[in-house]
């Protein structure tokens, strides 16, 4: 097994490594140390069976429960699917791919998703790539002042903010009563496996700062986006059928491009997320 470190601000690609086969204790630890490290991992050239994908999410943790039921795998309810072809089934119904600003995963629960990982099994020829952003490296660039005044601000996250650049997928009345609805968390959040802090926002689900006033809330939020999206921390995948690729949802943004030709061309991915902690 090879660690290839990207040219990027996060993200390695692991080499010499079979996911589908029986991995042992110490290789499931170096790849959890790694995903730790580097925020984001892909192995690519994997021939993974819908079976073999839960066993390989269950390498970095216990699942979380699919939030879009209306999007699962047929048969296996533990994967949703990502096609090119996904519509805003209790909304408009008309085509919408899910994931086309930055953002990371499901933050408005107490408890969000560490992790987010999908499998690749059709891509497009040229397009649909999917885009990170290191809220690490992001924190990491701040100065030591700015720094301190962030460390006790918690921001409020919701399902859909106000401020959100695109519109959310809509949720039948049963997903909104069993997944709720907000949740409170700090702006500076630390890594439970190696204590690293990172940004913690998420452009389409915060509402504001807590404890400030709207004015003062969106000007912090405005100076702090303003500084996460700067290109030197950011790294575009391009995908190749076989990709395993997992992300750390504790540090990291991402956003899908739906820049491909979707009426002649088909993508389609398998998606796990794995629970975690309440941020701290």
């Amino acid at each position: 097994m090879r660690v290839i470190p990207f040219d990027a601000s996060l993200g390695a690609e692991i080499a010499d490594i079979d996911l589908a086969s029986d991995l042992d204790a110490g290789t499931i630890k170096k790849l959890n140390d790694y995903w730790a490290e580097h925020l984001v991992l892909c192995i690519r050239g994997q021939n993974l069976s819908p079976q073999d994908f839960i066993k390989v999410g269950r390498i970095f943790g216990d699942p979380f429960r699919q939030i879009y039921g209306q999007f699962n795998h047929p048969d296996y309810p533990e994967i949703g699917l990502l096609t090119h072809k996904d519509s805003d089934i209790a909304g408009s119904g008309k085509r919408k791919i899910r994931g086309t600003s930055w953002h990371t995963d499901a933050s408005y629960f107490k408890k969000p998703p560490a992790g987010t990982m999908l499998f690749a099994i059709t891509v497009p020829n040229e397009g649909g790539d999917t885009e990170f952003l290191s809220m690490r490296a992001a924190y990491k660039a701040l100065s030591e002042e700015h720094k301190v005044k962030l460390c006790d601000l918690r921001s409020i996250h919701v399902y859909e903010s106000s401020r959100s650049p695109r519109k959310l997928i809509k949720r039948s009345p049963g997903q909104v009563k069993e997944f709720g609805e907000q949740a409170k968390h700090p702006i500076v959040r630390t890594h439970p496996k190696n204590g690293q802090k990172s940004i913690y926002l998420n452009p389409i689900r915060v509402e504001k700062i807590d404890g400030l006033s709207r004015q003062i809330s969106d000007v912090v939020l405005d100076d702090l986006y303003e500084h996460l999206f700067q290109s030197k921390f950011q790294y575009r995948h391009k995908w190749r059928v076989g990709d395993f690729l997992i992300w750390d949802n504790r540090g990291v943004l991402h956003q899908a491009n739906d820049d491909y030709d979707w009426r002649n061309e088909q993508r389609e991915l398998y998606r796990i997320m794995v629970k975690g902690e309440r941020p701290f």
